[in-house]
């Protein structure tokens, strides 16, 4: 007869639910669902009662549990079903099995506020989302055995916790891709992943180059271990990044820094990966990017200046070198570059470095906050091109945000720009012929280049260091002399105006500097001589 009893509520329930758009009101009673059992309401279901669960429940609208929701372990699936945007309330129980299956895949299931599911997680279509923006403390939590599964492209907007963790295994978390393991240490309790997508509002603190996804985490307890990281995107989001680039990136002190290695990507199933992530590393936010930079470079020497454009003498002589030259003091560049010079318009290698002070400060740029470089080929209309001798320079750097741009070559004086913006598209212009684009210090004796012959306004880098100390003075002089009786030749610093031969005229190029000749009307000198205006200068 108990049994009859339910029979007859049920489908008393369920007569009323039909005559109300096929919603169904647990009202201080007790409902219960037999396994093999499928209740299907086409509206919304709300609970005050107790409803338990032992087959499957079909809910095509809202589901609001206020009161005691039971999920037995053989059975118990909630399906969120049917079209339009509902929202799911699981009040203070939990959901053992649940499903999330909407007719479209743009009809959304949105939490109502945190939410457990104990055994399984099956997303097969629709859009489920914790309202990670609106709502950032609603978390979907789950023990680490319970099993999710995810459709081709189907994920978790929002915040997701999984519970009883365990060290040495690959968790899921928002999708197949989102994925974290903690290896040694003490591990934590608990790993909570927040993941939103560009779709869903996602987009990384501060506007600077990424992808537009956001992605942070939180752990309790545990200490010394550290996490392997997989980080999933959609292309969509790519954002002018490359994808065959992308790194992770965490947000330290409003800084984005690159973990640049170890990085895995797949460019088939669209994540990168990292590994040995510390506990505190974890905590800070996190996205991808891509730590390729251009940079459009311009720059003038003025030892080989012709008064229209720069002799390119070192290299119809053949004497410039296949590998970069900067691999000595006070340089100390270790690059690898090593390419015979691409075509008749080199005029010489030189190094470019970007600089980025935690201060932002241009007395703070020195050698210190050099977070990338490369020596390149200057062409004699004065663009510093890279390998290939045709495309600008580019190569990978460590830090994003307002940056200096540094341009340096092995017998002429460095020259920085002013601060330099950083943008999305992943680039850095600087034409360091136009003397405001050159940093000068606030009472720098000289300018921080020279003005040129034979064009308007066109300025160039100071020649005569001989010595590559970044001063031009009679020391460099001395140099020049004692080549000169020597004889000497072949690819050396003496050899100031890039002529391919040591001689008088190098002695009067370096005489010029220190006189400060051309400079703009500046007269004053440092050192008896001219000092490079780069925070970071070598001085006698």
């Amino acid at each position: 007869m108990k049994i009859l009893k339910f029979s007859f509520l049920l489908v008393a329930a369920l007569g009323i639910g039909n005559l109300c758009n096929a919603q169904l009101y647990i009202n201080g009673a007790t409902f219960y669902i037999q396994a093999g059992a499928t209740v299907t309401a086409q509206g919304d279901v709300q609970n005050t009662g107790t409803l338990t669960n032992d087959g499957v429940l079909q809910v095509q609208g809202n589901f609001t549990n206020s009161s005691l929701y039971n999920g037995l372990t053989t059975g118990g699936v909630l399906q969120m079903t049917g079209t339009g945007n509902v929202v799911l309330t699981a009040g203070g129980s939990t959901i053992n099995n649940l499903v999330i299956n909407k007719t479209n895949p743009t009809d959304r299931v949105l939490l109502g506020g945190s939410a457990i599911v104990d055994i399984s997680l099956n997303h097969t279509n629709g859009i489920f989302s914790t309202d990670p923006i609106t709502n950032p403390s609603y978390i979907l939590s789950s023990p680490v055995t319970a099993a999710y599964t995810f459709a081709a492209g189907k994920e978790i907007v929002g915040k997701v916790k999984r519970t009883g963790w365990s060290n040495g295994v690959a968790h899921v978390f928002n999708q197949t891709n989102m994925l974290v393991t903690t290896n040694g240490g003490t591990n934590p309790t608990d790993l909570t992943v927040t993941m939103i997508p560009q779709s869903e509002g996602g987009d990384p603190t501060q506007v600077e180059r990424e992808v537009k996804r956001k992605f942070s985490f939180a752990v309790t307890g545990g200490s010394g271990f550290t996490a392997d990281i997989t980080y999933p995107y959609v292309t969509g989001e790519l954002n002018t990044n490359t994808e065959a680039n992308l790194v992770p990136w965490q947000l330290v002190t409003s800084e984005w820094n690159a973990r640049l290695s170890p990085v895995t990507r797949d460019l088939v199933n669209h994540y990168a990966s990292t590994t040995g992530v510390t506990a505190a590393e974890l905590t800070q936010e996190w996205k991808l990017a891509d730590p390729r930079y251009t940079f459009n470079v311009t720059a003038q020497l003025r030892g080989p200046w012709n008064n229209t454009d720069m002799n390119t003498f070192l290299n119809t002589g053949g004497i410039i070198p296949n590998a970069q030259p900067y691999n000595v003091t006070p340089f100390n560049y270790t690059g690898t570059e090593n390419q015979p010079v691409p075509n008749a318009n080199v005029v010489d290698w030189v190094l470019v470095e970007h600089r980025k002070p935690a201060t932002g400060l241009a007395t703070d740029a020195t050698s210190a906050t050099i977070t990338g470089r490369k020596a390149g080929y200057l062409l004699k209309t004065g663009v510093v091109v890279d390998l290939d001798g045709v495309t600008p320079i580019a190569f990978d750097i460590t830090k994003q945000g307002s940056s200096y741009i540094v341009v340096r070559h092995r017998n002429h004086l460095g020259v920085m720009s002013n601060a330099i913006a950083s943008n999305a598209a992943g680039s850095f212009t600087n034409d360091y012929s136009l003397l405001a684009n050159s940093y000068k210090p606030a009472g720098a004796p000289s300018d921080p280049v020279v003005l040129l012959g034979g064009v308007a306004g066109k300025y160039g880098l100071w020649a005569g260091d001989a010595n590559k100390n970044g001063v031009v003075n009679a020391t460099d002089i001395s140099a020049i002399k004692a080549a000169i009786a020597i004889l000497a030749s072949g690819y050396i610093l003496t050899d100031v105006n890039l002529s391919n031969s040591v001689n008088a005229t190098d002695v009067s190029l370096t005489k010029s500097t220190i006189s400060v000749l051309g400079s703009g009307g500046v007269t004053a000198v440092s050192h008896n001589g001219v000092t490079t205006n780069i925070p970071d200068k070598i001085i006698e």
